[in-house]
């Protein structure tokens, strides 16, 4: 399952630096020693409780959950594509084909993507399904490749440097609020917090727009390999 295979340090460099965990066992982004100090009061007329969900870090054990819950309803659109198709002609080999597939996912790229941006890998988002056999792909119509059955090693690479890309950007953003908030304090950075913060929420869409910008120029090349191959 895409995001398990990782080793807690790697795990760990996705996040950079894990913050405390409070005396109830849950990390939180202001944790009891914020709300116990000066800036506690701030934060609760911001509206901002220190038990509100968006306070409170969920645990490994609820990202697994969130995983385990995009693969079982990707499992579903399967299934309810292959009734259909045999309902339909008779045919439905097909196999889910992943945009961003396990050397994105399995690694630290992965987990920074589910456990900061919640974007998981079995959503339809990022899967395609392609057919087996000829037969399947003659009742799927729509120049479709078979699916290649294997990872595409020049493909995984240049989404990985793209998807490393937009990380890299993340973390500058956050190093510079961070030392911005060091030197200053959270008070008067709030603006530059806020900003950041509207930065992050807007990210996911941009890594959505560019997979599905990506998305049918490599199903395309996939046909074009096959389709030349078939030639040869």
């Amino acid at each position: 399952m895409f995001g398990k295979r990782v080793s807690p340090a790697a795990a760990q460099s996705a996040s950079r630096k894990e913050l405390p965990v409070d005396s109830d066992g849950k990390r939180r982004v202001f944790g009891e020693a914020v709300y116990a100090g000066k800036h506690g009061d701030m934060l609760r007329a911001l509206g901002i409780d220190m038990n509100h969900p968006a306070n409170v870090i969920p645990d490994a054990a609820e990202f697994d959950r969130r995983v385990k819950e995009s693969l079982e309803k990707q499992d579903a659109r399967r299934t309810q594509i292959e009734t259909e198709l045999l309902r339909k002609h008779g045919h439905n080999a097909i196999r889910p084909f992943f945009i961003l597939a396990e050397p994105v996912f399995n690694g630290p790229l992965g987990q920074w993507l589910i456990r900061i941006l919640n974007l998981l890998p079995y959503d339809d988002w990022n899967v395609v399904y392609l057919p087996l056999d000829r037969a399947t792909q003659a009742a799927m119509g729509g120049g479709l490749p078979l699916h290649p059955c294997q990872s595409i090693g020049p493909i995984d690479e240049l989404m990985c440097q793209q998807l490393d890309g937009f990380q890299r950007q993340y973390w500058d953003a956050k190093q510079k609020v961070d030392q911005h908030v060091k030197e200053v304090g959270p008070v008067a950075a709030c603006d530059l917090i806020a900003r950041f913060v509207a930065y992050v929420d807007a990210m996911p869409a941009r890594i959505l727009g560019h997979v599905a910008e990506v998305r049918p120029m490599i199903i395309a090349l996939i046909a074009d390999v096959q389709s030349k191959a078939g030639k040869a």
